[in-house]
């Protein structure tokens, strides 16, 4: 990725101060690069308040935690500004990006999803109720399998199945209720892997409810 992280609402306390510290270097005045003044001069202030206050919530005092983490939040906020500027002004250039003193984002691992094998669409023994199977894949990992349908009362079906009604199985079956029994309706299904990982869906399957 050529773009800085702007969202640190999940750094911890002290590293928050250290990626902070080494913004406030990066992206002063020297660094051509970037016009910020504004933006800088708002982290380095946040970053002067928020020092203090992590030090004096060293022994647990519940009024200075508080104090800690509101200048924590006004940290991130401030950091989240700057970054988008240094983006916009950068420009995907890495070399640029990396001047700021900003942490990188990080492309997140991605595997090559396959289509759900052997999947079944089934009514229920109960009026209203579908099931749902599959086999697990053999040659990547999932969490789970994505069951989706689409309501057809609600109008044309979207050609983008990622936009239908969805329920996540950890397994390889599950049964939904609230179908309208002789009523069809389309179906499909997904390996869930990780949230990186695009969706392989089947193609379309119609299916009538059951009495």
């Amino acid at each position: 990725m050529n773009q800085v992280l702007i969202d640190f609402g999940d750094s911890t306390d002290e590293a928050i101060a250290t990626d902070a510290a080494a913004v406030v270097l990066g992206c002063n005045a020297t660094n051509t690069n970037f016009s910020v003044v504004a933006q800088h001069t708002a982290v380095v202030s946040a970053l002067g308040a928020y020092n203090p206050a992590l030090a004096a919530c060293a022994h647990g005092n519940e009024a200075d935690t508080d104090l800690k983490n509101t200048k924590k939040g006004l940290l991130v906020i401030a950091l989240r500004v700057l970054g988008v500027q240094v983006n916009v002004q950068a420009n995907r250039d890495r070399i640029k990006a990396l001047s700021s003193g900003f942490p990188m984002e990080k492309e997140g691992s991605r595997q090559v999803m396959g289509e759900v094998a052997n999947f079944k669409v089934a009514t229920g023994s109960v009026a209203g109720y579908m099931n749902f199977s599959a086999d697990k894949p053999k040659t990547f990992s999932t969490h789970g399998i994505i069951f989706a349908f689409w309501d057809v009362a609600l109008g044309p079906t979207p050609a983008d199945k990622n936009r239908w009604f969805q329920r996540h199985s950890n397994g390889v079956s599950l049964t939904i209720a609230g179908f309208t029994p002789g009523v069809t309706y389309p179906f499909a299904a997904a390996y869930k892997g990780l949230d990186t990982d695009l969706l392989v869906w089947t193609p379309t399957m119609n299916k009538m409810a059951g009495d």
